[in-house]
């Protein structure tokens, strides 16, 4: 019998929020290798989910209708104005709202990226469950991410992007240390992940950065929901043009599911039919029924994931409107946006997502969908909690409140 769960909150005290390492091969990625017991600890990630909650714009449910080409009707004088995506898709899809972070936010993204590595150094890996292991490689990869593009920004394409003191890609640089081992994003998502998780939704939880990704949740993944969260996003991309496009004649399919054919299909092509079924709706599983014996790659839209659709624009002084707003508050400037507001210095494409994402919510009903979400875990909120600081490195214990 184990005692009670003692949950890790990484406190973030910026802005939003008022070590040991075990040795390992670094080539040796068989210490993250995951066990089937009862949780020790487990990880409360809400500070992750305050910044999402706030940073990221909802699109809202797909409508399988390709965008049309870029209009310059919206030009913005006094800037240049650089499109990046003719891509159909650049209406689909969850968006990061980077033009608006100050160095507050970026520096918040960093403490907790770096918050989170430290939480889980101070442990043993081997006594979080698979589903708490899970959310912290999810939650940790998608917070490289968004502060390695953070940083750069503007980024025109996630994976030009060049990290580290290496100057490798952004995917390719280790970026990240745990347990002691150096891990690059592709380690973590192919040689971690996708080795160790025979889940096929666990391919929808990893957020690259461009448009053409599964989306980025207003929440971050959690030990006790990841299953059910992974299975919604999984639902959301399968049924958008991203996962599955039939608008061009024919039948395409997102790269995501070639790269994770050795993983995950090897069948070929009827463990991916059979996979994309069992999340497609009715015009996706229609489309299906022409099964080709030998699927083809779609065209991924590599543009950043920013309310831009993959349109930036750079100012020609230092009085252009987006950067005046990426000094105010975050919340207070996007809680109520409008298309009026996105047009200040910004591009046309950002107008039109706002008046497609209007369309959406117009057409909405309300509905109510109540999840029982299993978890091994049924004592974790009964232990006490412990802080780690990731600013100084010190840890406290605090009673629960």
């Amino acid at each position: 019998m184990h005692g009670p769960a003692i949950r890790f909150v990484a406190v973030v005290a910026v802005w939003l929020l008022g070590p040991g390492a075990v040795a390992a091969d670094r080539d040796d990625l068989s210490v993250f290798a995951p066990y089937s017991v009862q949780t020790k600890y487990s990880i409360d990630h809400q500070p992750w989910t305050d910044f999402l909650s706030r940073a990221v714009y909802f699109v809202g449910k797909s409508d399988r209708q390709p965008a049309r080409r870029p209009s310059s009707q919206f030009r913005v004088s006094g800037t240049r104005l650089s499109t990046g995506s003719n891509s159909p898709y650049r209406l689909e899809g969850n968006r990061v709202l980077f033009h608006t972070f100050n160095s507050e936010v970026v520096e918040y993204i960093r403490l907790y990226r770096d918050a989170l590595q430290d939480t889980v150094n101070r442990i043993e890996y081997a006594e979080l469950s698979r589903d708490e292991q899970l959310a912290f490689w999810l939650n940790l990869y998608n917070a490289v991410v968004i502060h390695e593009i953070a940083v750069a920004h503007p980024v025109s394409k996630p994976h030009r992007l060049r990290a580290g003191e290496s100057g490798e890609s952004l995917f390719d640089a280790k970026l990240v240390e745990v347990q002691g081992v150096p891990l690059s994003l592709n380690e973590i998502r192919y040689d971690v992940v996708y080795r160790y998780w025979r889940n096929t939704d666990v391919i929808y939880g990893f957020w690259d950065g461009a448009i053409g990704s599964p989306n980025i949740l207003l929440e971050a993944y959690e030990g006790q929901t990841v299953n059910a969260q992974l299975r919604a996003n999984a639902k959301e991309f399968v049924n958008s043009l991203r996962g599955v496009d039939d608008s061009r004649g024919g039948l395409r399919f997102s790269r995501l599911y070639f790269e994770a054919r050795p993983y995950y299909f090897p069948s070929w092509p009827d463990d991916l039919y059979a996979h994309l079924s069992r999340h497609a709706e009715y015009a996706v599983a229609t489309a299906l029924t022409k099964r080709p014996a030998d699927p083809r790659i779609g065209r991924y839209a590599e543009a950043t994931a920013d309310v831009s659709a993959g349109e930036t624009v750079r100012p020609t002084g230092n009085d252009n409107a987006a950067a005046v707003a990426a000094g105010a508050d975050l919340g207070a400037v996007w809680t109520n946006l409008t298309s009026d507001g996105m047009r200040g210095g910004l591009s046309s494409e950002a107008v039109i997502l706002q008046r497609k994402v209007d369309e959406r919510r117009s057409r909405r009903t309300g509905s109510v969908t109540i999840l029982d979400i299993y978890t091994d875990d049924p004592d974790a909120g009964r232990g006490e909690t412990l802080s780690v600081e990731p600013d100084d490195g010190q840890t406290g214990k605090q009673p629960e409140q």
